[in-house]
Parts: structure tokens; C-alpha cells; sequence
């Protein structure tokens, strides 16, 4: 659910994935969008950041041991009551580098012996030839 509004935006998306795993990617993707981190509570999962334009804060939120519920917001330093322009770009940029990442997390696995990327759909490890699961 995206809700746009003076001068911000504020989104939650829900995904099937472990919540370490969707909190590392979550801190993969804020170091790809340049910004600069003013606090992080890594136990509640929370972050909060800004750039030259927004402040802004994601929370991830664990609805069960594999799935969760990201959200977040953006919006400018002073609320702007009477402006009706779509303020969504950060939002929408944030999704977009989280989604891909997770994809890529999604189609690599580690070999448990040796520790090398591989294709998820490899039954055993190209580097030591440990079996996989």
C-alpha cells in the first residue's frame, strides 16, 4: 500500500524471506542510494536516513519466521499541505534496488564447505564439489 501526501510518500511492501536476510539486504540497498544514515536500531530494525531533498526511515517488521513487512517513508523537511505533486521517487528507487537484490540473493546460494557463490539450482559445488542442498 503506497500513500502519497504533502510532500512525501509512505509504502509497505510484504515479503516471503528470513528477516536477517531481508535486513542485510535492506542495508545493501541504502548504501546503493547514495544516502547518509542518521540513526540505526538494528535490533528493532529500524534506519533512518536522508539526502539533499528527504528524510527518511525504513522499519522491517517480522510477520513470521519467513516473511516480512518493509516499510517505508519519505518525505521533505517541512510538510507541504497544499501540494499535490506525486513525491514517491525515493520510495519507488528503494524498491527497485531492494527487489533486485533479493532476486540475486534468491539465485545464489553458498557452498556450506567452501564458501563460493553458486547457482541455487546446482546439486553440488563447481569449486570443492561438496553436495548442496
Amino acid at each position: 500500500m503506497r500513500i502519497d501526501g504533502a510532500g512525501g510518500c509512505m509504502e509497505n511492501r510484504i515479503y516471503e524471506v528470513d528477516p536477517q536476510v531481508a535486513w542485510n539486504v535492506v542495508m545493501l540497498s541504502i548504501n546503493e542510494l547514495g544516502v547518509t544514515v542518521d540513526s540505526m536500531d538494528t535490533e528493532n530494525k529500524l534506519i533512518r536516513f536522508h539526502n539533499k531533498e528527504k528524510i527518511m526511515q525504513i522499519a522491517l517488521q517480522c510477520l513470521d519466521e519467513d516473511s516480512v513487512q518493509l516499510i517505508m517513508d519519505a518525505r521533505k523537511e517541512r510538510l507541504q499541505i497544499y501540494n499535490w505533486k506525486v513525491e514517491n521517487k525515493e520510495v519507488l528507487a528503494f524498491f527497485e534496488i531492494f527487489e533486485k537484490k533479493l532476486r540475486e540473493f534468491r539465485a545464489f546460494v553458498l557452498c556450506p564447505r567452501c564458501q563460493a557463490k553458486v547457482s541455487s539450482l546446482a546439486k553440488f559445488c563447481p569449486e570443492c564439489g561438496a553436495p548442496l542442498k
